[in-house]
């Protein structure tokens, strides 16, 4: 029988092309905290990627829970037991499900690895081979948007997910110069990032119908369950839940049917286990389901591929964008190509990772 003997934790900002800019944050780095799990002289690397909202967690939060509580519980146990390790996780500490997604990453890469399968076989098999990538534009100007998007469009990329505030006026703009520049036949989704009341989503819907929005993700803070189900209902757009989508909420999002679409994040549910729990909840509630992700590492979105790739009611995708936002990656070997997002045949997640680069880019705690 396995056992895991070692656990070792490396700490991560990588920087990014250009900084990123919503309506609750700005940064120049993606920071990760990358997991490797041995067992039997073979490795399993997994990445939490850390959002003080809606995971709560900061670099160095993160760390201190994984270094004190998470590790010393898993350390010792066979990899194969996901779900009791979970369950040890979960009793140790609640919450704090990004570094526990961390874990149940590199146990899935350490599984594939040892049963010389790929990731997607242990999650149910694959049923898709590649997805679309998309671009993310932030709150920069109607025109920058456009040379954004026309960027984008010479990688072969045709969905994008455009940024909005307060700033209603601006932000309208700016989709209308996403959808002129992209074209009729692109994917315009918008993410107002919990910045506006019901009333006042409402009436933004109204002026950014016309430009053929394919979801509104998240109008209402992520608490506001009540004001996310009175949106879904009073506007024709699709309504996404994404900080309202945290596992405690999740119940009460499906039993009102608050959202047309759910974004589904490996970092928030806790790892790729409990994300195709989410997706089989969904499933059962004629919901569907978006592969979302967060500025990270290909650490990350490689384990969202093969999240992606098994599973069918997932029928959007967010994830893949960490080669357009990174000059140099910790990652070899996840590949974007021709606007499609590849998912890695090989065993575990399919990737070479590149421990020297993890040594340049490791963050001190």
């Amino acid at each position: 029988m396995s056992k895991i003997d070692r656990i070792d934790l490396f700490p991560v900002a990588i920087p990014l092309n250009h900084p990123y800019k919503s309506a609750t944050r700005m940064t120049a780095h993606s920071e990760d905290i990358v997991v490797r799990i041995n067992a039997n002289g073979v490795s399993g690397w997994g990445a939490a990627a850390l959002r003080t909202f809606p995971t709560g967690e900061t670099l160095k939060s993160a760390y201190k829970i994984l270094e004190e509580l998470l590790v010393p519980v898993v350390e010792g146990q066979d990899p194969f037991q996901r779900e009791q390790i979970l369950e040890k996780m979960d009793r140790i500490i609640p919450f704090h499900h990004s570094p526990k997604s961390a874990i149940d990453c590199a146990l899935h890469d350490l599984l594939g690895k040892i049963l010389n399968t790929p990731v997607y076989n242990l999650l149910g098999g694959k049923v898709r081979d590649e997805m679309p990538a998309f671009d993310i534009l932030p709150l920069e100007s109607p025109e920058r948007t456009a040379e954004l998007v026309n960027e984008s469009k010479e990688k072969g990329i045709f969905a994008f997910k455009v940024k909005m505030n307060r700033d209603i006026k601006t932000s309208v703009k700016r989709v209308q110069s996403a959808r002129e520049s992209a074209g009729e036949d692109s994917k315009i989704v918008v993410d107002a990032n919990m910045s506006w009341t019901p009333k006042l989503a409402i009436q933004v819907c109204s002026l950014i119908e016309p430009f053929s929005i394919t979801m509104l993700e998240q109008p209402v803070p992520g608490h506001d369950i009540d004001g996310l189900e009175f949106v879904t209902k009073n506007t024709r757009i699709p309504i996404c839940a994404d900080e309202s989508l945290r596992p405690d909420y999740l119940g009460e999002v499906l039993r009102r049917r608050a959202a047309d679409i759910v974004n589904i994040k490996i970092n928030r549910e806790g790892g790729l286990l409990n994300c195709k729990k989410v997706a089989a909840c969904i499933e059962v509630s004629g919901i569907e389901g978006l592969c979302g992700s967060v500025i990270h590492s290909a650490l990350n979105d490689v384990a969202s591929a093969h999240f992606f790739a098994s599973t069918p009611n997932i029928v959007f995708n967010e994830s893949g964008k960490s080669p357009s936002w990174h000059s140099e990656d910790i990652v070899e070997g996840f590949k974007v190509e021709n606007g499609k997002v590849q998912v890695p045949s090989g065993v575990g997640f399919g990737v070479e990772v590149n421990e020297d680069a993890i040594n340049k880019f490791k963050f001190k705690i």
